[in-house]
């Protein structure tokens, strides 16, 4: 697959830009490869999923971040490689296409692994919105050579089952309109609906303005069938982490960061997997 070295301004890292699919009648798929250049090898590595709906955005977006490059390139420096996979989106293909591209990602960083200085064994995902679906679907039901030791989710819907059928774009992106889902197709497409013992290590994040009983109802599920999983509630923040003022943003935004990049230190540097813990009371 073609590769191509970026020119950019964070010295110590290294960004490479690479083809990873190249599926007939679809445009190439690429994913932008961050490694620290006096770091050893062979690293754990950091999957980045974007958010945008399934239907726009990109690998260098996230969240109210104003230069996310900068954040990955960060994670990078810390000890890992990172890699943020772009997806075909709701107007190129419907679902499953684009957990598909997320598993294919999966496959050929591990099969290149070796190469690109990757510790195979040891995976997370990390996603947003729409990615934070994608990582929990990757997370939860994975195939064979595709699973993960861990994986984040942002502000993510994870039960596709109540009311779906009252979002005509969504249905469309299900392969369901114009009739509708039924039930059967929305749990198979519902990441709570997989929660089971063996699943790896999760940390949610949400904030309080920002429906986030979508997380609270999957901790729950995780919690009663004894998965490890990790809740952090922002207080006042609306989708993307974003707060009344610029200052309540930022604090949003290093809190949920701080928590992530100490949870993936944790389940893949040094390999703790957390005991269950009680899911908070809703308010």
């Amino acid at each position: 697959m073609p590769e191509r070295d970026t020119q950019w301004s964070h010295a110590g890292v290294r960004l490479t830009d690479v083809v990873y699919a190249a599926l007939p009648g679809y445009r190439p798929l690429h994913l932008d490869l961050y490694r620290a250049t006096n770091a050893p090898a062979p690293q754990p590595l950091v999957i980045f999923i974007h958010g945008g709906a399934w239907a726009f955005a990109n690998p260098r977006a996230g969240a109210a971040f104003i230069d996310f490059t900068t954040i990955l390139a960060n994670l990078a420096e810390r000890g890992y490689v990172v890699a943020s996979v772009e997806y075909r989106f709701s107007g190129e293909a419907s679902f499953p296409a684009q957990i598909d591209d997320v598993a294919t990602a999966v496959r050929f960083l591990r099969s290149n692994a070796a190469r690109l200085g990757i510790d195979g064994t040891k995976v997370a995902m990390w996603g947003m919105s729409a990615g934070a679906y994608l990582a929990a679907m990757q997370g939860m039901n994975c195939m064979a050579g595709t699973c993960v030791q861990g994986w984040v989710g942002w502000f993510g819907v994870y039960d596709f089952t109540p009311d779906i059928n009252a979002d005509p774009e969504l249905a469309r992106l299900l392969g369901c309109a114009p009739s509708g889902c039924t039930m059967a197709v929305l749990e198979s497409l519902s990441p709570i609906h997989f929660a089971d013992a063996k699943d790896p290590p999760a940390l949610l994040v949400h904030g309080s303005l920002d429906e986030p009983e979508e997380s609270q109802r999957l901790v729950e599920k995780l919690h009663s069938v004894g998965a490890p999983v990790e809740f952090l509630l922002i207080p006042d923040v609306s989708h993307g982490f974003v707060g009344s003022t610029e200052a309540a943003t930022k604090a949003a935004l290093r809190q949920a960061l701080a928590a992530t990049f100490e949870f993936l230190d944790r389940n893949l540097k040094h390999g703790e997997r957390p005991a269950p813990v009680a899911p908070p009371p809703r308010e």
